[in-house]
């Protein structure tokens, strides 16, 4: 492992955030994008190959004339069954493994600790385990404030915030926290909420422009190429043959996009949680104060402080800025429907 100077460690703008995370990006193109390339790309392979069985085998479906014929179409259950299978692996073997060593990588070379592919596996050891059970622990969550978003009146103005909140701020900070200060599933996700809290809006808007951004680079170019795959095998083939070939090709694309793309989005939120541990805890200040060569201090510095175990979950202030987050969602939608509205009557007036 090699080390390098430990940057310093200060409050960053947004475009700083960004140009940081672009920096350190670039830096490690190859460890970042292999750490996730080591499982991604089989789960890809397999992936392709259950959809191809599953593709194949909805031509005999539609032609069959009979409710038996479907229920003994062995390669139908087979494709459906593996599909399920290869999306529960995935959410191990991404989510949990590989997400936790992208982490860990992304943290060790933004302190100067050049890590390679295997050392940021290594690095994780078994807080893969927890971070699933932070991110099930999540889930949860989602299921309660849902249930909340049907209280009248409060849990109508508060419940999309809080679901927007979770999923878009919380649950991309978990990682971090589980694996970098080694807290429980519980207590990460508890963690995780706090932190995000302290600077909503600032974060909020963080990730805003992350997902803008990811729309750009990632979903508009693999829009395109879908569109473009079912224009030019509309006509060519047979329609099995162009189902199967189509799904081949939409399944390289979003590898290729993922591959490029996660790795820095994981690395935007792990400096996103730097930022927030240096602003609101004095992180800078304990990195200062440590030795960070040994993995005693680093493991010190990183840690929570107690001070912070027993902070309220939400607060009238949360409240009010879940309601604002609910009413601007809305007013979008709003916006938006009433766009696309008047463009299809003002088309239609046209022709």
């Amino acid at each position: 492992m090699e080390i390098q100077p430990l940057p310093t460690l200060r409050p960053l703008r947004l475009g700083e955030l960004l140009d940081q995370a672009i920096r350190l990006y670039r830096r490690n193109f190859l460890t970042f994008v292999g750490i996730i390339a080591l499982v991604y790309v089989p789960l890809m392979i397999l992936q392709t190959a259950s959809t191809t069985l599953l593709a194949s085998s909805l031509t005999d479906i539609s032609a069959a004339t009979s409710p038996e014929a479907i229920f003994t179409n062995y390669a139908y259950w087979a494709g459906m069954a593996s599909t399920i299978g290869v999306v529960f692996i995935q959410f191990i073997l991404v989510q949990g493994i590989a997400t936790g060593a992208l982490t860990r990588a992304v943290a060790d070379n933004y302190l100067g600790k050049k890590v390679g592919i295997l050392d940021s596996y290594r690095g994780i050891g078994k807080s893969w385990l927890t971070l699933i059970g932070a991110l099930l622990f999540v889930g949860i969550v989602f299921i309660a404030i849902s249930l909340w978003w049907l209280v009248p009146c409060i849990g109508w103005f508060t419940g999309l915030g809080m679901l927007a909140f979770l999923m878009a701020a919380v649950s991309p900070l978990v990682a971090p926290v589980v694996v970098l200060e080694r807290q429980g599933a519980f207590q990460a996700v508890q963690r995780a909420w706090n932190l995000a809290r302290r600077r909503f809006w600032p974060v909020l808007g963080t990730i805003l422009v992350l997902y803008l951004f990811s729309l750009i680079v990632v979903n508009g170019p693999a829009t395109i190429v879908n569109v473009l795959l079912a224009q030019g095998f509309s006509s060519v083939g047979d329609p099995t043959t162009n189902l199967v070939l189509t799904s081949i090709i939409q399944a390289l694309v979003s590898l290729v996009f993922i591959l490029i793309y996660y790795p820095l989005q994981m690395t935007a939120f792990t400096l996103i949680y730097f930022d927030l541990r240096v602003r609101t805890e004095g992180l800078d200040l304990a990195f200062q104060t440590a030795n960070l060569t040994d993995a005693p201090n680093l493991a010190q510095a990183m840690s929570a402080p107690v001070s912070q175990a027993n902070e309220r979950l939400v607060t009238g202030a949360d409240l009010g800025n879940f309601a604002i987050l609910t009413l601007a969602a809305l007013g979008v939608y709003i916006f938006l429907f009433t766009f696309l509205m008047g463009s299809v009557f003002f088309l239609g007036s046209l022709f």
